[in-house]
């Protein structure tokens, strides 16, 4: 299978972290790929998990609008300009304006069977990250919380890194919400059981 991909690998980006060397996403499918296996996501897990389901059409619509955002502020990262007038692109770079540096659409994996790309990767410290997801739609605590919990479990778990602070960056409410990781062991739990 002819695996063509929209965005680099992280390595060959010089202005992205690379946490996941030689996973190759291939956005127009928004499928993760290593070494030829196709791996999963994270959020179709969550979802199932939680019961969540939504209508298409409703999905369609906001998953377009989300889409511009989260490529807006990636231009942003990347750049230095959004080129976008979207209200939700200004206020996001508002909210990670002055923090540096910024990396988005961090690729993280266990190497094993799941990958995904984080929004938004602040580093803090040396080897220390703070992780934001944007969100366009309703904010939803106990997905973020799950969501946000494994990308911080696969980031420490495979890599070097540790992860500080977990936020969610709610375009909707124009509100920035702290998220509380949840335990390793109920992470596990939900990828490997």
């Amino acid at each position: 299978m002819k695996q063509e991909t929209n965005r680099k690998q992280a390595k060959d980006n010089p202005s992205t972290v690379c946490l996941a060397p030689g996973i190759i996403f291939n956005e127009e499918a928004h499928e993760y790929w290593y070494k030829g296996k196709k791996f999963s996501g994270v959020t179709r897990l969550i979802s199932k998990k939680l019961g969540l389901k939504m209508p298409e059409e409703f999905i369609g619509e906001h998953q377009i609008e989300g889409i511009h955002i989260h490529n807006a502020v990636s231009k942003w990262i990347q750049t230095g300009d959004s080129g976008s007038i979207h209200p939700g692109v200004a206020w996001t770079i508002g909210e990670l304006k002055g923090k540096s540096p910024l990396y988005s659409e961090v690729l993280i994996t266990d190497f094993l069977s799941y990958a995904s790309a984080v929004d938004v990767v602040h580093i803090t410290g040396k080897n220390t990250v703070d992780l934001y997801d944007i969100k366009k739609g309703n904010f939803n605590r106990e997905y973020c919380t799950w969501q946000l919990s494994v990308y911080k479990y696969l980031i420490e778990a495979h890599t070097t890194w540790k992860v500080g602070s977990l936020w969610v960056l709610c375009v909707k409410d124009e509100e920035v919400y702290p998220i509380i990781a949840k335990d390793t062991d109920k992470i596990k739990g939900l990828l490997y059981t």
